[in-house]
């Protein structure tokens, strides 16, 4: 038996794995800030319809996460126990789901217009974003599958290869944005439609380059990790949707609240509507840091439950809580002193909303700065219950907080006691604080059971 570790070595492992996939977190939700600044600068309309739409394409695309998320810590428990080839039939039934869920997702996305009608948006923001989620919905099959071969590579920790990739597709989709949205190259200006098509093209040609890697990275290619690619099998399916279904609930759950409560601020119209998409997506990337931490924690806690080490798990994720706790709390201390600057880069100064909409944003982006030590713990204790396949519970703890506590209350605030758009938002973070102290319960929970026994029970 290998000695244990201690907490220091855990912290630099944990650092170790988390920095390259914070690099690629912040490089993939680039992709999505280029789109809304490319709105922005187009003008209000154009930020109010692709904030809309966002909100509708957002629950297809977060289920789809999460069902994919379940690649990377059954993965990691197959290679942490030294079984390739359950690895290999993973990562072919994460393939198979990420292909047939993306082609189910087109049909809701191409009539999306009706729904947002149905919805009781603004007709003119329906109109305006049709085009754009059809050309959105042609690429979330392959948004997906980038998703299983970038949770794959991981769980082999190896998550710098993805991040290039990621940071190549940045750069691809800001010139395609540029050029299909702005008509550069004397292609014509597509505006809010030419984004969509800028976006589904970038992860159809980044699917392309990480297959490239994978098949000539010798550790990986010599599995054959797309060997027998058409073979079925039932029982790794199962096991995907077992563990991976509760976690698309989870963040269904999470990012519901958040799409539930930006298509309500509908009722406060588009200045309303527009600072609380560039509210919620300084908030996003603020958090991919401690969600790049929480990805880690789950592959880390994944290979310790394979090969059955329940004291280096615990560990792990104590040092994560540490290390989440810390970077949130700065986060809080930058978004809050520079909360106007960071409004006014989705903005264009001359538009007639701009001062609105500055009002709004800044008041919103105040909220967004106190709810991230919330959000940043409540992710990693969900992602260390993710390693050990513990993703039912967390599933309804968080419909619970989130749809319960947080959208309730937020509706209660913004309408009954009239506090408007902000009183959503103070909403959402009563919900985040609820999920963050019975997540945190559980967890503790979880720990002093495997003290107890001494091993894992895993699904």
């Amino acid at each position: 038996m290998s000695p244990a570790k201690s907490l220091s070595s855990h912290l630099w492992a944990t650092l170790a794995l988390s920095f390259p996939l914070m690099i690629g977190q912040i490089a993939l939700i680039s992709i999505w800030t280029a789109d809304i600044i490319m709105m922005g600068w187009i003008n209000t309309d154009a930020l109010a319809a692709g904030t809309q739409a966002n909100r509708m394409y957002q629950p297809l695309y977060f289920i789809a996460i999460g069902l994919t998320l379940a690649v990377s810590p059954l993965t990691s428990q197959a290679l942490g126990g030294k079984k390739q080839r359950i690895a290999r039939q993973v990562l072919r039934m994460g393939i198979w789901m990420a292909i047939l869920y993306g082609l189910f997702t087109i049909i809701p996305m191409w009539h999306g217009e009706a729904i947002l009608l149905w919805l009781r948006q603004d007709p003119a923001i329906a109109e305006h974003a049709a085009l754009y989620l059809r050309l959105m919905g042609v690429g979330m099959p392959f948004t997906f599958v980038f998703f299983v071969l970038r949770n794959y590579i991981s769980a082999y920790q190896k998550p710098i290869p993805p991040v290039i990739i990621t940071c190549i597709g940045v750069v691809i989709n800001i010139i395609l944005n540029q050029a299909f949205a702005m008509g550069w190259f004397g292609l014509p200006a597509m505006e809010l439609a030419g984004i969509g098509l800028a976006t589904a093209t970038t992860f159809i040609l980044m699917v392309f380059m990480l297959i490239i890697y994978m098949v000539t990275n010798k550790q990986i290619g010599r599995t054959r990790p797309f060997g027998r690619l058409l073979r079925f099998n039932p029982m790794v399916m199962k096991r995907l949707l077992i563990v991976g279904f509760p976690i698309g609930l989870t963040l269904l759950a999470e990012t519901g609240m958040f799409i539930v409560g930006g298509i309500y601020m509908g009722i406060f119209g588009i200045a309303a509507v527009a600072a609380s998409g560039i509210s919620n997506q300084i908030g996003a990337v603020a958090y991919m840091i401690p969600l790049a931490i929480s990805l880690a924690t789950t592959i880390r806690i994944g290979h310790a439950a394979g090969a059955n080490q329940p004291n280096e798990a615990i560990r792990a994720g104590i040092m994560s809580v540490l290390l989440v706790t810390s970077i949130t709390l700065v986060l809080t201390v930058i978004i809050y002193l520079f909360r106007a600057e960071l409004v006014q880069l989705f903005l264009n100064p001359d538009d007639a909303l701009y001062d609105a909409v500055m009002t709004y944003a800044v008041a919103m982006i105040i909220i967004v700065a106190i709810f991230q030590l919330f959000d940043g713990l409540q992710s990693v204790f969900i992602a260390a219950l993710r390693g050990i396949s513990d993703t039912r519970m967390p599933a309804l703890i968080s419909i619970f907080c989130y749809w319960g506590i947080g959208l309730t209350s937020g509706y209660i605030l913004a309408t009954p006691l009239d506090y408007g758009p902000i009183g959503i938002w103070i909403g959402i973070t009563i919900g985040l604080i609820a999920a963050t102290c019975i997540l945190g319960w559980r967890c503790w929970q979880t720990r002093n059971r495997l003290k107890h026994s001494g091993h894992f029970h895993l699904i």
